[in-house]
């Protein structure tokens, strides 16, 4: 059976204020663990390569951890003022920067508590999943799908 080894560049970055939210990355194998530190305009790097078999349906899992009670602050009248945030800039595979594709990522984020129990009790239904978020502001996991060969899937997905 034939099989392809791919390359990804994953570019990371953290919106924080007084700690970072950390991520664990996921294809086949785990491929990092660690704070993300980088900004915008430098970004967490995470590179590494992964072997697939042809036809094999694969996932790109980023793990978003880190956030704590009190991370995010409000004032008085329910505004931000401060929040922590794990962001995508961008994914490349072998060498394509997979650009809007990336809005197909699936996001499940793992509301915190009380904070959950009171949007539900004031009418909100809260969704269990999430597509098109490059920013995650709650701890949780984003999962890219994809299969081998990459090149021909890609052919297939392209708008």
């Amino acid at each position: 059976m034939a099989s392809e080894k791919l390359k990804f560049k994953i570019e990371l970055y953290a919106t924080y204020w007084n700690k970072p939210p950390s991520a664990e990355i996921v294809c086949e194998d785990r491929h990092f663990v660690g704070g993300i530190t980088g900004t915008e305009d430098k970004p967490t790097v995470i590179e590494f390569t992964q072997q697939f078999q042809a036809g094999q349906k694969a996932e790109l899992i980023i793990h978003r951890a880190g956030k704590e009670k009190g991370q995010t602050v409000v004032d008085n009248d329910g505004n931000v003022i401060k929040d922590q945030l794990l962001h995508i800039k961008s994914i490349e595979i072998d060498d394509i920067n997979i650009g809007a594709l990336v809005y197909e990522g699936v996001y499940t984020p793992d509301y915190a508590e009380p904070w959950a129990t009171q949007q539900k009790q004031m009418g909100v239904e809260l969704p269990k999943t999430l597509k098109n978020v490059v920013a995650m502001g709650h701890n949780g996991e984003w999962r890219f799908s994809f299969s081998s060969p990459f090149y021909m899937w890609l052919l297939e997905n392209l708008y």
